[in-house]
């Protein structure tokens, strides 16, 4: 198989491929858990509609990630295989790109197509990596980035093009993933080391970065909603702990193969590697962008297994490079057969529950607590997303951590004319009460009151 890999025939991505749709279907047989990131990008996708961002929709997805789950929402609807299928070529996309551009800026001795296959088989570590998420979609605009950063450093040109295009990929990239800001700095640094950065080409590098920010800005200027704009996209993105849907110790399970190989990559091209001055700095901006990729993570806000897919392209070149090193050729195929085995054997285990080590319980989606719920418009006043798999968001009030100061400072004259359209204009047939904060609404919007029949914890639109 590596023998096969390592031609330089660009028809070798069409096997990638092939690989790729063998170890997706597995997930598309079997109907796998859903994850609850999956489900608040689908509700949002779903509660957006005509609505402004942060001022009626209070959530704090960032502003290009809630678009695309929009358009997600509009082209597949409910459907998780069509997300997942979308996925898939997302990621076979990025595979290919990502070894053009080592091929095209000659990272190896000899082109070939193995980092496109090793690529490949990494996205597929854990489950949730094959899904239409915002850092898969973050991570193509950062190889978009990687490519013109590989190209200033090849040719230390004074073409200010390639700076303003590395910046605004990462300016796109921040706005589905907000920590991925820290992909700015790093790349500054690593233009300043290998690329001798002038301060004007750093102007504009920072300058292009603030672009896509920029325009958003101006926008919600235009709307009068600056302060939501900054409280729900800024403050909640990047200045808030982050939210741990798996452990340490369920993740170390999951990449224990691809730490592992990371170990021998780093071990080997310590001792055998022969490179030219311009490839051994090529592997040093590699290295640079996989540190950059773990202080990403520590500032995520949502922590699980697909925070990890800025790693990817790191980990791949360096394997590839392990790989390609082995002197025997038999031994070099046992290792890449090996590393595909394992991956999907730990992988594969894991969604199974068969490794009581990893456990998914905090990232799939529980059941909801009201089973009688079904196909209704709702809205949850708390915490509990199992009700929108079954069921439809109408509602203003999606993120409860961010919506409850709404309903308990009812009161307050702009929190009663938001409750008030909202309650207008989505008109919800069931109510979950799981805060017990209703009546303070109904205290200041009487009228309300009166279309509702409370049983329990639960109100139900009564019938016009």
């Amino acid at each position: 198989m590596l023998r096969f890999f390592k031609l330089n025939d660009p028809y070798r991505l069409i096997a990638v491929l092939l690989v790729l749709i063998g170890l997706s279907l597995p997930l598309f047989i079997s109907s796998r858990a859903l994850t609850i990131l999956e489900l608040k990008d689908l509700v949002v996708g779903e509660s957006l509609g005509n609505k402004i961002l942060y001022v009626q929709l209070i959530d704090d997805t960032p502003w290009l990630a809630a678009r695309i789950d929009q358009w997600a929402f509009f082209l597949f609807g409910h459907s998780l295989l069509a997300r997942q299928l979308a996925a898939l070529f997302i990621l076979f996309f990025q595979a290919a790109y990502f070894t053009v551009i080592l091929i095209r800026y000659r990272a190896y001795n000899e082109s070939n197509y193995l980092p496109a296959l090793i690529f490949g088989i990494i996205s597929f570590f854990s489950f949730d990596l094959l899904a239409l998420s915002p850092e898969l979609l973050a991570s193509t605009f950062l190889l978009f980035a990687l490519s013109n950063l590989f190209q200033e450093i090849e040719f230390k040109i004074q073409r200010e093009e390639t700076v303003l295009y590395v910046g605004l990929y990462l300016g796109m990239a921040s706005l589905f993933v907000l920590s991925y800001t820290v992909f700015l700095p790093g790349s500054l640094v690593l233009l300043l080391v290998y690329a001798r950065l002038s301060f004007r080409k750093s102007l504009f590098l920072i300058f292009s970065f603030c672009i896509p920010h920029i325009i958003l800005i101006i926008l919600y200027f235009f709307y009068d909603a600056l302060p939501q704009y900054f409280q729900y996209f800024y403050a909640q993105n990047f200045f808030t702990h982050a939210v741990d849907y798996i452990s340490m110790k369920s993740l170390l399970v999951l990449g224990s193969v691809v730490l592992m190989y990371l170990v021998f990559s780093l071990v080997m091209l310590k001792r055998e590697a022969h490179f030219t001055r311009y490839q051994s700095q090529l592997l040093q901006v590699m290295l640079g962008w996989l540190a950059l990729a773990g202080i990403e993570v520590f500032l995520t806000k949502n922590f699980s297994p697909r925070s990890f897919i800025s790693f990817v392209p790191p980990l791949a070149y360096l394997i590839s490079h392990y790989l390609l090193l082995i002197r025997r050729k038999w031994i070099a195929e046992t290792m890449l057969l090996f590393f595909l085995i394992l991956i999907i054997a730990v992988s594969s285990a894991a969604r199974l529950k068969k490794i009581s080590q990893v456990d998914y319980s905090k990232l799939t989606v529980p059941a909801p607590a009201y089973h009688s719920i079904q196909g209704k418009r709702i809205i949850v006043l708390g915490t509990d997303w199992g009700l929108y798999q079954t069921n439809h968001p109408a509602t203003y009030f999606l993120n409860w951590d961010l919506s409850k100061e709404y309903i308990e400072n009812a009161g307050i004259f702009q929190h009663i004319v938001l409750i008030n359209e909202c309650f207008e204009r989505e008109k919800p047939e069931v109510i979950i009460d799981e805060s017990g904060l209703m009546e303070r609404i109904f205290l200041y919007n009487p009228k309300l009151k009166e279309v509702y029949l409370k049983k329990e914890r639960l109100y139900w639109r009564k019938s016009v």
